[in-house]
């Protein structure tokens, strides 16, 4: 059976002490497991995505949904 679980990358814009944080966009890669999706998230990090976020500090969560979630064209989430 194929599965229809897809990972992908949130980045993420926090306050200073990280108490607060806000979805701010999805990555556009898709990751078949969430290991995959975990070992990638320090690259996430560094794309110009996530250096252009306005908050003091940037973080990542990997997020599962359906392969339909996971590879919509529309990266933005918390909006």
């Amino acid at each position: 059976m194929i599965s229809s679980l897809a990972y992908a990358i949130i980045l993420m814009g926090c306050s200073d002490d990280m108490t607060v944080c806000r979805d701010i966009v999805r990555d556009d890669e898709t990751f078949a497991t969430a290991q995959e999706c975990e070992k990638s998230q320090n690259e996430a990090l560094r794309s110009e995505i996530a250096l252009e976020i306005d908050y003091p500090v940037v973080a990542t969560k990997c997020t599962s949904g359906s392969y339909q979630f996971a590879q919509k064209n529309a990266s933005q989430v918390g909006q």
